[in-house]
């Protein structure tokens, strides 16, 4: 294998085990990748996944299969994009830190840190000329939360067009209780439904974990128990 390919499994396989997926390790440039003792597929140096689809079928891990398939791909464009990035300069900043876009005064850098933590990516504001980094914004391996720091940031868009993954998967948990519950008025709003769901899940993988955390019943007060305001 490449340096590319193997950095790229090194970086897939820790963001896969972030996600709760168990990842054994890397054999001849494939990387096994299981969910609760189920094997759900090899994901190969190109991010390609190979799998058994009656397998997946029988055990119902095609959820799991699409989010490792997101988090793949996703890894691969950021990682193809490090590797061809230009080093970020500043006065002050020091070590491996690249480019990977900018516009105005504002720049996205990714930072491969050593040690298996994976890559963190950063927002910055050049000052004095463009000499200096000012007020960080720091994401831990959340490529998806960076650029959109960035578009904001940089004025590119309005923070109003755009969602929280939290805002995401209460309009996602929504959309799926008026098709579940026969809600839907007509085979159009049915379509986009559907569609609209399809697009919050490539954006947020793990909205379904997430749906649930948010529509969790609050804890009931016991009989006798001072509730605090």
């Amino acid at each position: 294998m490449t340096d590319h390919q193997t950095k790229y499994l090194s970086e897939a396989g820790h963001r896969l085990r972030r996600a709760g997926f168990t990842v054994q390790p890397e054999h001849m440039g494939l990387l096994p990748v299981e969910k609760d003792a189920h094997r759900i597929c090899n994901v190969n140096v190109h991010g390609n996944v190979s799998y058994d689809p009656d397998h997946v079928r029988r055990n119902g891990l095609e959820d799991a299969l699409d989010q490792v398939r997101c988090i793949a791909d996703e890894t691969l464009t950021y990682m193809k994009q490090m590797a061809s990035a230009p080093p970020l300069v500043a006065d002050g900043l020091t070590g491996n830190y690249r480019l990977l876009a900018e516009f105005g005064d504002v720049v996205l850098a990714g930072h491969e840190r050593a040690g298996g933590y994976g890559v963190e990516f950063i927002t910055w504001e050049r000052i004095q000329e463009g000499t200096r980094l000012w007020q960080g914004h720091y994401y831990d391996n959340d490529y998806a939360a960076a650029k959109q720091d960035f578009a904001v940031r940089s004025g590119l868009l309005p923070p109003e067009q755009l969602f929280t993954q939290e805002q995401l998967a209460v309009i996602f948990d929504a959309a799926q209780n008026m098709t579940v519950l026969g809600l839907v008025s007509n085979p159009k709003q049915d379509e986009l439904l559907e569609q609209i769901m399809e697009q919050i899940e490539d954006t947020v993988p793990q909205v379904i974990d997430l749906a649930n955390e948010l529509t969790q019943s609050p804890k009931q007060q016991e009989p006798g128990e001072m509730q605090l305001y």
